[in-house]
């Protein structure tokens, strides 16, 4: 399983996903999931949470990012890659925008923890169905983070020591209308465990390292204009080396020796903002963004992947009149990506478990790819006397490459009988370009066409007395144009998919006494079709129940405690039926079905306590998986695929964090 998952980094090295802006009007700080509906509320498919309560969530160590995984509707397959999957939609079909600018990854290590200081997150939302235009050419789901403004009383920050690393924040004002803020963050957990061997696979892991930063220039211009400028970069690094009497060099022998993987992003951006009259507002944002990933395997070779993009957006945001809330706006972005490849590259998508590299064609090639995209989007949200909100939207996007201009409407309709309960629906159609890697020349086919999706959602809320609150929603997706590979084209779009699901989220708000928190609850089924043949298999993330309970007690002014407990469905898996040989006389698995097989359910228990113990000062210690659950992550086969034992997840573990502030 090891080894399985390093293959596959091939194809994370390769894809360069460029994440989308979005532009809205600054909202006010909340702690708080919005889900009734009148015109300044949330529409169906949309969660908003406060940066303060996601921070607290036990397991994600103080990390509002990572407790987006306790949200309705996102699936993750286990403790170590925990990107969210969001109602039948893959991790790379999502886009992230923080402050109306993309950013090259939200997450170190696929999901061990977010790029973000956690004092600077506001908000955070996440719409995962027949979202508004002015969100991304994306077909999974957008999260879109807000960070708060810079303080302007005077100099001070935080400094927070966890267990895998420290984080920096300094902020305040550099004059009567200039402040700013930068964070900076280090892991430091290389610094104590040096390595990790899996001795039956013969790997050894050098600790993985990462860090981020984040900077803003806040200037306020005179009247109602701002200027800033906003800075954000991460690296990621993982060394390993692979022996050549271990099970995994036994099965890909070119797997053998050094590698790498190797990922960062940098991003400098130019927002001028404007509220013009109390009825119209403008947003413009001037940016470039730097992102480069390699991969290095033993012998098998050498993949490295820069693109460089430069864009261009502006969005107005108008009250024409008392009952109409409009938005217009559009993007131009230009994109170079430079992919060097000297690699035994392996086809490998999620339609064929075959992954061997050793019995893969080299391929030898330096390709510079040129992509032009523009969209233009409006939007109306039309508040339709006191009871009814209708919303009409249109999204036109072109790239470069493809031959079809994409038009993309979006309805929506929320009806309030009453003022705290709302019905609302939404459609939409939505499409994605084809990843970076399978649409270069030479490594990829330039033909490759988008991937196409339609989404349908409609959903109740209700808001309750004493801070409780509830919302049901159902969801149906449908997917087309998803690539496999072809031995004459490389890759052709030749597969579909569909999803749906229902959620429920009941909420309880601390306004009504010391005990708060939600319950997540969500039912679905995801599949994927190989069109020409008509095979239908489960999603990889396909999870038909998965269930959050998460609560917060408030002792008193100094004490809170926390707790969650998760449960979903096992995971699923391609298991090897029987063997064969390869040309070359090593043994080569033979797999049924694919993601035929169900590992068991994953259940955890996590608590936190919180501590104040002054205004400067204060710590949180985590317990995770307190029942110490043995829950199975997948499972690892002997070098001739004749016996294979279960990979354990994350086992008992204490973890912490002291926090200074000054």
């Amino acid at each position: 399983m090891v080894m399985d998952r390093l293959s596959m980094a091939v194809w994370m090295a390769l894809a360069a996903p460029c994440a989308v802006a979005r532009a809205e009007p600054a909202d006010e700080p909340t702690t708080r999931v919005e889900i009734v509906g009148d015109r300044f509320r949330e529409a169906a498919g949309k969660t908003s949470v406060g940066g303060a309560e996601l921070a607290r969530v036990p397991g994600a160590g103080g990390d509002p990012m990572r407790a987006i995984q306790t949200l309705p509707g996102v699936a993750i397959v286990d403790d170590g890659i925990s990107e969210p999957a969001v109602r039948g939609s893959r991790p790379s079909d999502n886009a992230y925008v923080v402050d109306f600018l993309p950013v090259g990854y939200l997450f170190h290590l696929g999901g061990f923890t977010s790029v973000l200081n956690a004092d600077l997150i506001e908000r955070f939302s996440m719409s995962s169905a027949a979202w508004t235009p002015e969100h991304a050419s994306v077909v999974g789901a957008v999260f879109d983070v807000q960070l708060r403004r810079p303080r302007t009383d005077r100099l001070g920050g935080s400094l927070d020591l966890g267990l895998l690393g420290a984080n920096a924040l300094v902020e305040g004002p550099l004059g009567d209308d200039v402040s700013f803020f930068f964070a900076a963050r280090r892991s430091w957990f290389d610094l104590v465990v040096s390595r990790i061997e899996d001795k039956e696979e013969g790997v050894t892991f050098t600790t993985p390292v990462y860090s981020d930063a984040q900077g803003r220039l806040l200037w306020k211009l005179g009247g109602t204009q701002r200027l800033r400028l906003d800075f954000s970069a991460a690296t990621d690094k993982l060394l390993f080396t692979v022996k050549e009497d271990g099970n995994a060099a036994e099965r890909d022998p070119l797997l053998a020796g050094q590698g790498q993987n190797r990922q960062s992003y940098q991003t400098l951006a130019g927002v001028w903002e404007w509220d013009i009259r109390e009825t119209l507002g403008s947003r413009v944002a001037l940016g470039r963004m730097h992102r480069r990933t390699s991969l290095r395997l033993g012998a098998a070779g050498v993949v490295d992947v820069v693109t460089h993009t430069t864009y261009l957006r502006q969005q107005l945001s108008v009250t024409a009149w008392r009952d109409h809330d409009i938005t217009l706006g559009g993007s131009v972005e230009g994109r170079v990506v430079d992919v060097g490849v000297d690699f035994n590259l392996p086809r490998c998508t999620e339609f064929d478990p075959n992954c061997d590299v050793s019995s893969s064609p080299r391929l030898v090639t330096d390709q510079r790819a040129r992509r032009n995209a523009a969209d233009l989007h409006a939007n109306d949200r039309w508040q339709l006397g006191r009871r009814w909100v209708a919303t009409a939207g249109l999204r036109i996007a072109r790239e470069s490459n493809l031959e079809k201009t994409a038009v993309e409407p979006r309805l929506g309709v929320e009806f309030s009988p009453e003022p705290d309960l709302t019905f609302s629906a939404g459609l939409g159609r939505h499409s994605q370009p084809p990843d970076s890697a399978q649409s270069v020349a030479e490594v990829g086919n330039p033909a490759l066409g988008p991937v196409r999706s339609n989404h349908a959602v409609a959903g109740v809320s209700q808001r309750l007395a004493d801070g409780w609150s509830w919302r049901a929603e159902a969801y149906a997706k449908t997917f087309s144009g998803y690539a496999v590979a072809d031995p004459d084209l490389l890759y052709v779009n030749g597969a579909s998919g569909r999803a749906h699901g229902l959620e429920l989220l009941l909420k309880k708000d601390p306004a009504g006494g010391p005990f708060s928190g939600y319950a997540s609850v969500s039912l679905s089924r995801s599949r994927r079709t190989v069109d020409a043949t008509g095979t239908s298999f489960p999603f990889t993330y396909d999870q038909p129940v998965i269930v959050n309970l998460v609560g917060q007690y408030q002792h008193n002014e100094r004490w809170s405690y926390g707790w969650r407990w998760s449960y979903h469905s096992g995971a699923l898996n391609t298991p090897v039926v029987g063997t064969a040989s390869y040309p070359d006389g090593r043994t080569r698995p033979v797999y049924g079905a694919v993601n035929s097989e169900r590992l068991p359910a994953y259940h955890r228990l996590d608590l936190r306590a919180d501590a104040r113990m002054s205004p400067a000062w204060s710590f949180y210690v985590e317990l995770l998986n307190a029942y110490d659950h043995a829950n199975v992550g997948g499972y690892s086969y002997s070098a001739d695929y004749q016996t294979r034992q279960e990979v354990q997840e994350l086992g008992l573990l204490i973890s912490g964090g002291l926090k200074f502030n000054f």
